[in-house]
C-alpha cells in the first residue's frame, strides 16, 4: 500500500512539475520524465500523458513542437523540437550559464562547458552583442568560430 502510495505521489508531483515552468526544471531535473524513443511530446505547454507522465519538458529540455520521438531524435540532436532549458545565470564571467548541446547561445555572455571545465565568451565576427544562435556543439569544439576561451 505504502509502495502505491509513493507512486501516485510521485506521478502528481511529476505532473505538476510541467506546469510549474523552466525554473522547476532546473532544480529538480528528477521531477521529469528521461527522454524515450516512441514517446508523444507536446509543446507550447501542452501535456499528454501516454502511459505516464509526460508533457512538454524532459530532463535539461524543453518541447518546442508536437511529435513522437523516434531514436536519432534526441532533444541534443533535434534543435527544430527541443530548446535545452537555460537558468538564471548571468552569463559573465563570474557567473558563466552551464552549456549543453542544442541550447541558444548569446553572443557576449561566457558559458561553462561541462566537458572541459573551462569558461568560454560567445563571440562572432560580424554579429552583435545581444544576438542568438542554437548550436548543437559544446563552446570548446568551436574555439574561433563562436566562441573563445576565457
Amino acid at each position: 500500500m505504502r509502495k502505491e502510495l509513493a507512486q501516485e505521489f510521485r506521478r502528481a508531483a511529476m505532473l505538476a512539475a510541467q506546469e510549474a515552468g523552466d525554473a522547476m526544471a532546473l532544480t529538480m531535473p528528477s521531477l521529469y520524465p528521461v527522454w524515450a524513443p516512441d514517446t508523444a511530446y507536446g509543446g507550447d505547454g501542452e501535456v499528454k500523458i501516454v502511459g505516464r507522465p509526460l508533457g512538454d519538458r524532459v530532463q535539461l529540455y524543453r518541447c518546442q513542437s508536437p511529435h513522437t520521438s523516434q531514436t536519432g531524435w534526441e532533444p541534443e540532436n533535434v534543435p527544430a523540437l527541443w530548446v535545452a532549458i537555460q537558468g538564471e545565470e548571468s552569463g559573465s564571467s563570474g557567473d558563466p550559464i552551464p552549456a549543453v548541446r542544442g541550447m541558444e547561445y548569446t553572443y557576449g555572455l561566457y558559458y561553462l562547458d561541462p566537458e572541459d571545465g573551462q569558461v568560454y565568451l560567445c563571440t562572432r565576427t560580424g554579429e552583435a552583442e545581444g544576438g542568438t544562435v542554437v548550436l548543437q556543439y559544446l563552446p570548446h569544439e568551436l574555439i574561433g568560430q563562436y566562441f573563445q576561451a576565457v
